[in-house]
């Protein structure tokens, strides 16, 4: 299991690693395996802990190997297997050395041994393995935790997850220390290593699907509290006045961005289309109470309504991920980024009055 850091070119020749290696979406990790911003590492030889609330802070794995200071140091990766594919299996140090051994003989397109002493795996899925089964996994999850069985004793601490796979919003940490003896898998050629592939995602399926359920029934929940929140005919209101030909811009506006313009960060695209709705929603409330057709209409509309306007605007504008089963401060998790876009463009506009 000694294996060392191969040379930079042994690296990035990889076959997927090449497949990857103009996404801007590379950087290098820290002693803790928090990835650091590239950006400005680049520029600066600083390391600053990523953040996704400013300038976009990844680069090309090009751009990093360009850099002589970093040759012989680790790469990190944002997975996002929603749009490229791109899987990471992680199996823990503390796993069984059975499980460790029949992961590192598993068909893959990379395979290395972690800092201290797991494997990594990176396989690009073949499209024709993405099922109605399984495709969910792709586009909503970020990660898959071995579940872990209760111990019989319950004073007993449970144990850790021996493995996880990573799809999206995730950074994996190359360590280099690739098994070149291992062949790059060509699951095309090998119908053997094909079937081992879709058998794997099948039983990832199963051993989800309780967590599947308590997700279904966590978004029932919120979808109960939005009820709460917001009784029927209050909805009816909101949908018509959002329903106006003065929404119509906003809406094409908010379907013109999408996650590649954030350089695939979702939470900054969200935000980004909320904000802009918010300042149409507000802009034509305004307008809109004005006049005699609508005055009735908004007269009815609380903070709260416009809020809950801009999250239904938002809900039709970007497509579901799994972010939004969650909730923020007792709201969903797009409710919760409605309002504080609300609240952000209110407190430009008295800004601006003010000035």
């Amino acid at each position: 299991m000694q294996h060392p850091m191969v040379h930079p070119l042994t690296f990035s020749q990889n076959p997927l690693v090449q497949h990857l290696n103009k996404d801007p979406y590379w950087t290098v990790s820290d002693d803790n395996k928090r990835p650091v911003n590239a950006r400005i590492l680049l520029e600066t030889e600083i390391a600053y802990n990523v953040k996704f609330d400013g300038e976009w802070p990844l680069v090309t794995l090009e751009e990093l190997d360009a850099n002589q200071n970093l040759q012989a140091v680790n790469r990190a990766y944002r997975l996002r297997a929603r749009e490229n594919r791109v899987i990471a299996i992680d199996v823990e140090p503390g796993a069984p050395e059975s499980m460790k051994q029949e992961v590192l003989a598993f068909p893959a397109h990379y395979t290395e041994l972690s800092k201290n002493g797991g494997v990594h795996l990176l396989i690009l899925v073949p499209e024709d393995l993405i099922t109605p089964e399984n495709r969910y996994m792709f586009d909503d999850l970020s990660v898959f935790k071995e579940p872990v069985p209760k111990p019989e004793d319950p004073k007993e601490k449970p144990r850790d997850a021996h493995f996880e796979v990573l799809f999206n919003d995730h950074f994996v940490t190359f360590t280099k220390r690739m098994l070149t003896e291992k062949p790059c898998v060509d699951y095309n050629q090998d119908a053997h290593a094909k079937s081992t592939l879709a058998n794997f995602l099948h039983n990832i399926v199963q051993m989800d699907k309780q967590r599947k359920k308590e997700r279904e029934i966590a978004k029932e929940y919120r979808i109960g509290m939005m009820k709460n929140l917001i009784d029927e005919e209050k909805e009816k209101i909101i949908e018509s006045f959002i329903s106006i030909k003065p929404f119509d811009k906003a809406k094409e506006q908010a379907d013109s961005k999408n996650a590649s313009d954030f350089g695939g960060d979702h939470s900054r695209y969200e935000m980004s289309v909320a904000n802009g709705l918010a300042f149409h929603t507000i802009r034509i409330y305004g307008l809109a109470k004005d006049t005699i057709s609508f005055r009735e209409m908004t007269e009815s509309l609380t903070e709260q309504d416009l809020a809950y306007a801009i999250y239904l605007l938002l809900k039709e504008a970007v497509p579901y991920r799994d972010k939004h089963d969650e909730t923020r401060d007792g709201l969903p998790w797009l409710l919760f980024t409605g309002k504080r876009a609300y609240e952000y463009v209110k407190a430009q506009n008295a800004k601006r009055k003010k000035k």
